[in-house]
């Protein structure tokens, strides 16, 4: 626990140094992970001669998220007046 003799604000300065030093942290140990998975899936890719055709269903594509239900449109012809 913090010391009761910190006003507010200095525990607020420390907490957020904390913060701030636990997401540089993360984003370095985020690298790494990200570094060393990538070299399992090119070994995995060249162990079991993976083709692009077997690994393009399990990646994200740029058009799966634009895709949208087409909405039928309304007609341009001119109504009929009687």
């Amino acid at each position: 626990m913090m010391s009761d003799n910190k006003t507010a604000n200095e525990q607020l300065a420390e907490a957020q140094q904390q913060q701030e030093a636990l997401a540089a942290k993360i984003t370095a140990l985020l690298k790494q992970t990200h570094d060393e998975d990538l070299a399992t899936v090119k070994r995995l890719i060249k162990t079991h001669g993976f083709l692009q055709k077997d690994l393009t269903p399990e990646l994200k594509t740029r058009g799966a998220a634009a895709k949208k239900v087409a909405t039928p449109r309304k007609s341009t012809a001119r109504k009929k007046t009687k």
